[in-house]
């Protein structure tokens, strides 16, 4: 019997050389190996193309080099490396090098296809299972959903049963003040369901009928109002009480005790009632005020003190007996009625799918489980289990439950036939837990045992990226940020967190905080304090290229993107630049509006008024005067008169497509210029893609427009020499020379409500084992209940352990410099603990708003 091998993991900080890491392991097994085919047996899994690519390219470049006689200084010391460790000659390594590389260009679509990415594993496994389908993937799912949730509507519409629902519901939000309009919260079920962390939940929930929905509803309204009843019934007791002992309520001490029995008459008990103070004053038997209280109230109050006391524990013993499961009630009554919907959206999901022949990206996971949970080990398993020998899994901290149980089969089948498999993460890396990502799954391989494998734990030390300054401040931030946890595992993660130095040498860190004069304009402040840095560091002899600027969200990287524009300077960005700001696409689009709707007059002042101000087109009369002259003419006369120097015609627009008419526009009005080259060619691009998407109906084109204009940005060549502007989440993987990062003060905690579900005892919901809830502000409120205070706190320690993962990111893309802008906060906001790591350090000082580490560069 064949002795399992060892599961290799690898914790990998930030600036670890993983890549290279991976590719000298990945290189072993090949050169290891008598077979120059060894590759057809290695599985190389990573989490995006970018990734893959640079992988593939790494191992090519590796062996191309290898097999010369004469190698590249720069793989010098990997090619003495593997030698050694494979007690091999150089001869033989090179000669074995040049056979592999034979073996790899004459079957180069296997070594393509063996580096990949989970999601095209997995897809390509599904589409095995449909072997005479054609079946095409499609990745734009909000576009999908939006569709199921219109068809839906119009269905149920026509649906007695379901239009009553519909407007009961949309009743129900009226009531508390809401949008009523049923759409987004369509959407929102909608979207749980190909939300991969509801899957298990989604399934359960798919067993209920209407008629169990209404039913549930029904026996929660019934349980919450018998509550509220019993609390009501214990508030007016002790109002009737009163007016018979004549006590008035002005004399219990603060009035805390008839407020607290009032707000029990009134149904205010969602929130706890029972305050500090009301319950230390009756623990200690303090019912009124020594010197404010009458004397004769004094008395009555003393004789009734048992009588009130009697009262008030009853109702204390009635309220924490049910309030759990009133709490929980009331919390799923808010979604029950949109949950009941679950099988009709369920339906168009696959009568919309099956008619178009298509896939969800998002669902891919979900499927290849049910296939593999329906046939324990699909044949197509069997297949990759002969195929595949060796695994590699890169940022394993960004894998998902589902994308682990679906290769973990794979994984245990290779090493129980003395395989070998690699995994290599950070789950200081985590930062993708909103779409899915799920640390968990590394933590757990990190810190438990398995009965299946040996495992071997490893952490990458060293630093290689990052100059020793940056290396030093990153270990004491994240030695001080580490107390903030009360997991003892997310504690111990950044706890074991420091680094070694390689390059022993340099490098600056700069901390800005922003007074409070200057919050008042504070992105104005902070664009001007960027604007500023950029000018000293082309000082220090830096070029654009070198200086990446990472942000929270799109909304920062759009406004600072712009203002930098604005200003002159160059800007690369994956979140900025939208080409619907830029003027030759409003002129476009708007001319595109003409002509589907010839009567807008609305859009054709908006047009004339654009010519006009940038001067497209001139005219001796004032513009009012001139607008109103030709607004309201037909169509073609409006065109000529705006076009009165072109052969524009009506006309000729028939039997073209809408990149053609582009074009026409754009020739037409002379739009395109040295300045503006990367808005238009990017905008035609999207022409190009939205005739795929929607065909070459103008009308069409538009909608599609209006859906996607907020995301459509300008292409850019990463060889161009501009300043980087993308969010903290692109930006894992990337090094930059410089980092700045303009506001790094957001909230840990976020203020968004976040949809969860919890396990409840199924007794109590007619057989559902779970419920799910939206998680908001208010829940740290809910003090007196056990269950939900200890949910609730997990739910913030893993939004904490995402928010300072975040940071961690940022602050480790860096290679020669680091500056920091930030605003004061509250132990809210992240940079409470950059203050507090200052504090520790004994260099804060509240007059001071910059501090630094190392030695900033001279101007040159």
């Amino acid at each position: 019997m064949l002795v399992p091998a060892t599961l290799k993991i690898y914790n990998a900080s930030a600036g670890s050389g993983k890549t290279f890491f991976l590719v000298k392991n990945y290189l072993y097994i090949l050169l290891n190996s008598p077979y120059s085919d060894e590759f057809k047996k290695i599985l190389a899994l990573t989490f995006s193309k970018k990734a893959s690519e640079e992988m593939k390219k790494r191992i090519l470049q590796c062996i191309k080099e290898f097999s010369n006689k004469k190698i590249n200084k720069e793989y010098y010391s990997l090619f003495n490396y593997l030698a050694k460790d494979l007690k091999l000659t150089k001869h033989q390594l090179h000669e074995r090098s040049k056979k592999i590389l034979y073996a790899i260009l004459h079957d180069f679509s296997s070594f393509s296809r063996n580096t990949s990415t989970i999601d095209k594993l997995t897809y390509n496994i599904i589409k095995s299972f449909f072997p005479n389908k054609k079946i095409s993937l499609e990745m734009d799912t909000d576009n999908f959903l939006l569709e199921v949730v219109e068809n839906i509507l119009d269905r149920l519409k026509k649906s007695e049963e379901w239009s009553n629902i519909l407007v009961q519901f949309s009743l129900e939000k009226l009531k508390k003040g809401k949008n009523w309009d049923i759409r987004k919260e369509l959407f929102k079920i909608a979207h749980l369901m190909v939300y991969e962390k509801n899957f298990f939940y989604i399934k359960k929930i798919k067993n209920f009928s209407l008629k169990d929905f209404i039913r549930l509803k029904n026996t929660l309204i019934k349980r919450t109002e018998k509550f509220e009843k019993k609390c009501e019934k214990q508030g007016e007791k002790f109002f009737k009480f009163l007016k018979k002992t004549s006590i008035k309520k002005h004399s219990f001490i603060h009035s805390d005790l008839p407020i607290f029995f009032q707000k029990l008459q009134i149904g205010n008990i969602f929130l706890n009632p029972f305050k500090n103070r009301l319950e230390k004053n009756i623990q200690k038997g303090i019912f009124y005020s020594k010197f404010s209280t009458s004397v004769n109230q004094k008395i009555l109050i003393e004789k009734n003190k048992k009588k009130i006391l009697f009262l008030y524990q009853k109702t204390k013993f009635i309220y924490q007996k049910n309030i759990s499961y009133y709490l929980l009630d009331k919390l799923f009554l808010k979604n029950i009625s949109i949950l009941s919907i679950i099988h009709e959206i369920e339906k168009e999901f696959f009568f919309i799918k099956n008619e178009k022949k298509i896939l969800l990206n998002a669902e891919l996971n979900q499927i290849l489980y049910d296939k593999i949970i329906q046939e324990t080990f699909p044949k197509i398993y069997e297949k990759i289990g002969i195929q595949y020998k060796h695994y590699f899994i890169d940022e394993f901290q960004d894998i998902s439950f589902l994308q682990w149980q679906n290769i973990r089969g794979l994984v245990e089948n290779a090493l129980s036939e003395n395989g070998s498999a690699m995994i290599v993460g950070d789950p200081k890396q985590s930062i993708y837990r909103w779409r899915g990502g799920d640390s968990q799954q590394l933590i757990h391989l990190i810190y438990s045992y398995s009965s299946f494998y040996k495992k071997k734990l490893k952490t990458i030390e060293t630093n290689f990226r990052s100059f020793e300054e940056i290396v030093n401040f990153n270990n004491l931030l994240y030695q001080s940020i580490s107390k903030i946890f009360n997991s003892t595992i997310y504690k111990d993660i950044y706890t074991n967190s420091k680094q070694k130095i390689f390059k022993k040498y340099g490098g600056y860190v700069e901390i800005n905080f922003i007074n409070s004069l200057e919050k008042k304009n504070y992105k104005e402040y902070i664009y001007i304090k960027i604007k500023n840095k950029i000018k000293k560091l082309l000082k220090q002899k830096y070029v654009l290229s070198d200086i990446a600027i990472l942000v929270r969200n799109n909304e920062e990287g759009h406004f600072l993107s712009e203002k930098l524009i604005q200003d002159g300077i160059i800007v690369n960005t994956s979140v900025s630049l939208l080409i619907k700001n830029h003027l030759e696409i409003q002129i476009i689009i708007n001319f595109f509006y003409i002509i589907a709707n010839p009567h807008s007059y609305k859009r054709r002042i908006i047009l004339i008024l654009l010519l006009l101000k940038n001067k497209f087109i001139s005219t001796k009369k004032k513009d009012h005067d001139f607008i109103m002259e030709i607004v309201f003419l037909p169509l073609n006369f409006f065109l000529k008169k705006i076009l009165y120097k072109n052969s524009f015609t009506l006309n000729k627009l028939y039997n073209k497509s809408i990149y053609d008419i582009s074009e026409d526009i754009i020739n037409s009005f002379k739009l395109l210029n040295r300045e503006n080259t990367a808005s238009i060619y990017s905008f035609l691009d999207f022409v190009h893609r939205s005739i795929n998407h929607v065909g070459n109906s103008i009308a069409d084109f538009l909608d599609y427009w209006e859906y996607k204009k907020e995301k459509e940005s300008m292409i850019i060549s990463d060889h161009t020499n501009a300043i980087r502007i993308m969010t903290i989440h692109k930006s894992k993987g990337l090094q930059f020379p410089v980092v700045l990062l303009p506001f790094t003060d957001w909230n840990i905690i976020s203020k968004n409500k976040e949809g969860v579900w919890m396990n409840v005892n199924p007794n109590l919901y007619n057989g559902l084992n779970a419920i799910y809830l939206e998680i908001a502000p208010y829940f740290k409120n809910i003090i007196h209940d056990n269950h939900i205070r200890s949910f609730y706190e997990d739910y913030l320690s893993n939004i904490i352990f995402d928010n300072i993962n975040l940071l961690y990111v940022a602050t480790t893309r860096s290679i020669e410099q680091l500056i920091l802008f930030s605003k004061l906060g509250n132990e809210k906001s992240i940079s409470f603990y950059i203050k507090n790591f200052l504090y520790e350090k004994k260099m804060w000082n509240e007059k001071k708003s910059k501090y630094f580490f190392g030695k900033e560069k001279k101007n040159s």
